[in-house]
């Protein structure tokens, strides 16, 4: 049976100090146990709770749009509780960026921020212009602490495990979801934010006050609200592939069916060439075997994914793709593989990544290579039926303050934070997402900013992750932005309604911490060193670990929001 790596346990009884609580207290169901799935949440409760994510309204800031530049294609405005909207795109850049900001948002004061990166990380602040420029116009000295986004999980909990905290703390949504006890160490890490930004106290940070409510609503944990929140699109990933390179090959861009993926992977792949045609993919063949996002409803019971008959058959299907080897070796042997820099090379011509990947990729490469472009496979059914898709909740990534920190650091964080939710058309976005003109970038045709050999080295997505913003597609690529939203708009028919739509949940400790290993279990399966025949096996013991018990919970959700 398949644990957790060596490292991530020691880490992880870490946190479980960190927390307060013993490891055997978590494996015995203490902590689950002493929740009694409320449905609603309760102040100071470590555990699981939910609630229907408008009764949290009362915590949140009081919305105030910023007035700003529109985009001149549209989007969808979705009718699904919890999820966003597409929110439309820019294929121009306006003439002239105005100031967001009247004054300096900074006192003067320094602080450290962990981010991830997916890509090559830029030099640090001693010798990067651009963070020094932007830390010059806040008038603060932001100094980043990036780490690879590929293993960040894996960095954030040795980092809350030995209580080694920066003041400004970035954690993505799904990296939180894998974190056995993060209900419980969210109160001992982070500042209460309530007490600065709940209602009117917002005012002062006007850029924050302009982020949708239904962002800062799964910002909530145990009655408060812990964190700024970065709306997302309402995907939580696609299948990205070089189109510059199919358009040359004449390789197939519409699969239709998991057996045309499986024969496009088979043209493509050449490893005398070193080219191969996948990366890791299998997360975007769950919603292509229609297996559901998490749970299904029907008949009066929950059925959970690994439990499903179509969830054996990804797995058959990806132990198909393993066994033929077209997979990068990279991705194969290493959990921390940089598949960006892969599919850059050519190395790599389809890989799974959020539709933000799109953007950091053709930053990164179509300055040296005007022709580089990226598409994005449709939607597609393995059988050819009728396609599904997941969708996000309303923010995916947040950002969290250090706990115990003075007042007034609080509140020039916060100040921070508002100078980097600076809306597309604003100077502060500007200078974020491309640096100085003339230095780090000039202007090309149509105004558009093309980042110079200097802005490629030294600007790396840093600051974006510290505030989020009203989310558009606001690239200065017109041709991917058009693919992009055309891409948005076609697939939002096909996303799935699940039963937990619009309630904010926090998972089960027990139920969170099962993820990771049942999943090491499942990739066994899909490498080939275990038989597809074991996933029932897998699935008995994800249910005796804490998945009936997780089961529970879900089941009182659905019941007390009216939905069972």
């Amino acid at each position: 049976m398949k644990d957790l790596p060596q490292g991530a346990m020691t880490s992880r009884r870490g946190f479980l100090g960190l927390v307060g609580l013993s490891a055997a207290a978590v494996a015995g169901g203490g902590l689950l146990a002493a929740c009694s799935a409320p449905s609603g949440p309760r102040p100071g409760s470590g555990g699981a709770t939910a609630a229907a994510a408008d009764k949290l309204t009362s915590l949140t800031p009081t919305y105030t749009a910023f007035p700003g530049v529109k985009p001149d294609l549209p989007g969808t405005v979705s009718t699904l509780p919890g999820v966003p909207d597409v929110s439309g795109g820019f294929t121009s850049y306006p003439a002239a960026p105005t100031a967001a900001l009247t004054q300096k948002a900074g006192k003067g004061g320094t602080y450290k921020a962990m981010t991830p990166l997916w890509g090559p990380p830029p030099p640090g602040l001693a010798s990067n212009s651009y963070f020094q420029a932007v830390n010059a116009d806040i008038g603060a000295t932001v100094e980043f602490q990036i780490t690879d986004g590929n293993v960040y999980g894996d960095k954030a909990i040795a980092r809350l495990a030995a209580g080694d905290i920066p003041e400004i703390m970035v954690i993505p949504s799904w990296e939180i979801d894998k974190m056995a006890d993060f209900n419980t160490a969210v109160d001992k890490a982070f500042e209460d934010l309530t007490p600065y930004l709940q209602g009117d106290k917002v005012a002062p940070y006007p850029l924050l006050a302009n982020l949708p409510t239904a962002a800062w609503q799964w910002s909530v944990w145990n009655n408060k609200l812990m964190a700024v929140p970065f709306p997302t699109e309402p995907y939580p990933f696609a299948l990205l592939y070089r189109k510059d390179l199919f358009d040359k090959n004449g390789w197939n861009t519409n699969p239709k069916t998991a057996d045309e993926l499986f024969q496009l992977g088979k043209e493509i792949t050449d490893p005398k060439a070193k080219r191969w045609a996948f990366g890791s993919i299998h997360e975007t063949m769950w919603p292509t075997f229609r297996i559901p996002q998490d749970w299904r409803y029907e008949g009066g019971k929950l059925v959970h994914k690994y439990e499903t008959p179509e969830f054996e058959l990804m797995l058959e299907f990806m132990r198909k793709v393993f066994k033929e080897e077209l997979v990068h070796p990279s991705v194969v042997g290493s959990k921390g593989a940089n598949e960006k820099e892969l599919m850059g090379a050519g190395q790599i011509l389809v890989y799974r990544d959020g539709l933000g990947g799109w953007k950091e990729l053709l930053q990164q490469h179509r300055g040296k290579n005007p022709d580089f472009s990226l598409g994005v496979f449709p939607v597609f059914a393995h059988d050819g039926g009728t396609p599904l898709m997941y969708h996000g909740t309303a923010a995916g990534i947040f950002t969290f303050v250090k706990k115990g920190l003075p007042k007034e650091q609080v509140e020039e964080i916060l100040a921070i934070l508002n100078w980097c939710a600076a809306p597309f058309g604003t100077k502060e976005y500007e200078l974020a997402n491309f640096g100085v003109e003339g230095k780090h970038f000039t202007r090309g045709a149509n105004g558009i900013p093309e980042t110079n050999d200097l802005g490629r080295k030294e600007v790396a997505y840093t600051y974006g992750f510290l505030g989020g913003r009203p989310l558009y597609v606001d690239w200065p690529y017109p041709d991917a932005v058009k693919l992009n939203v055309e891409w948005q708009n076609a697939t939002f028919p096909h996303i799935e309604k699940g039963p937990f739509d619009g309630i904010r949940i926090q998972r089960p400790s027990k139920f969170s911490g099962l993820q990771v290993p049942t999943e090491d279990k499942f990739t066994d399966i899909m490498r080939g060193r275990r038989p597809v025949s074991d996933a029932k096996q897998i699935a008995a013991e994800w249910r005796r670990d804490g998945g009936d018990e997780a089961r529970d919970f879900y089941l009182k959700v659905l019941r007390d929001n009216g939905r069972a």
